[in-house]
């Protein structure tokens, strides 16, 4: 477990999987904010420093009353107020204490891990197996026909959003594999022209999201009910409802959509 020391460092403090920030300025609080719950704080970890300061991560339990002055947010609606710079500290620290309070065990022997003095590694001492932070390969696909984009409705997603085909890469795949099998599977259409977009830790629930654009090449909507429950084309000014997070990697490759078409139309004017 890594020893904190005593600095003016900022802290990603978790209650129930929801961050704690300050209610009026929605930031992340700092060592002399924490004083009051510091003695309660378990699972704790430094994430590094960035930009000259500290950053730390732990959790706090259930029923530990927090300072004045501050509030817990879900984890999808504190995301989506962090900056850029501490959106990935927030995955991280989310990513490192689900880790650590799910690898307690062995998956192996079913005996007591421990924490090694370096890095995030838990390891078993009777087996020697270590366990680390999970991280899980995902793809996102926006589809293009024209002025057209594809959307589709996952039954969990909130009433009205509709989002971009998604899913994990299986073992033996290559991310190129993924995308036209989860396209072909969830709503039976060919693409082409696949090209990478960018990429971006999500924590829902360990994923990596690696995302691209490819254009329609044929095929007729054919959705999988257990997948999808709607899917269809939309166009770019008469979209449906959007993923709620404006920071998530969907959202930005809509909207990066729209401009193109919104911007061409300025020019043209």
């Amino acid at each position: 477990m890594t020893t904190i020391p005593q600095q003016q460092a900022h802290w990603l403090i978790f209650q129930n999987d929801a961050l704690v920030v300050w209610r009026d300025s929605e930031g992340l609080p700092n060592d002399q904010d924490i004083v009051a719950i510091k003695p309660y704080l378990i699972r704790q970890f430094s994430l590094g420093l960035w930009n000259n300061v500290d950053y730390y991560c732990a959790e706090i339990d259930q029923g530990c009353s927090i300072s004045e002055g501050l509030q817990t947010l879900p984890l999808r609606q504190a995301l989506a107020i962090l900056q850029d710079e501490t959106y990935s500290l927030g995955v991280k620290a989310h990513s490192v204490l689900t880790w650590d309070k799910n690898h307690r065990f062995c998956g192996r022997c079913g005996g007591h891990t421990a924490h090694q003095h370096k890095g995030f590694e838990r390891t078993c001492p009777e087996c020697e197996l270590s366990f680390f932070p999970r991280i899980s390969p995902s793809i996102i696909v926006l589809i293009k026909k024209g002025d057209h984009l594809l959307m589709a409705r996952s039954p969990h997603f909130l009433p009205g959003v509709y989002g971009l085909i998604a899913g994990f890469v299986e073992p033996g795949e290559r991310l190129e594999e993924t995308v036209h099998r989860e396209v072909l599977e969830e709503v039976g259409i060919q693409i082409k022209n696949l090209v990478y977009a960018c990429s971006q830790p999500w924590p829902f629930p360990d994923s990596l999201m690696i995302a691209f654009t490819a254009d329609y090449a044929g095929g007729e909507i054919v959705i999988d009910d257990d997948e999808i429950e709607a899917a269809g084309w939309y166009k770019y000014d008469d979209l449906p409802g959007r993923p709620s997070v404006a920071t998530s990697v969907a959202a930005k490759l809509i909207d990066a959509f729209v401009a193109s078409f919104e911007h061409h139309e300025a020019d043209v004017i």
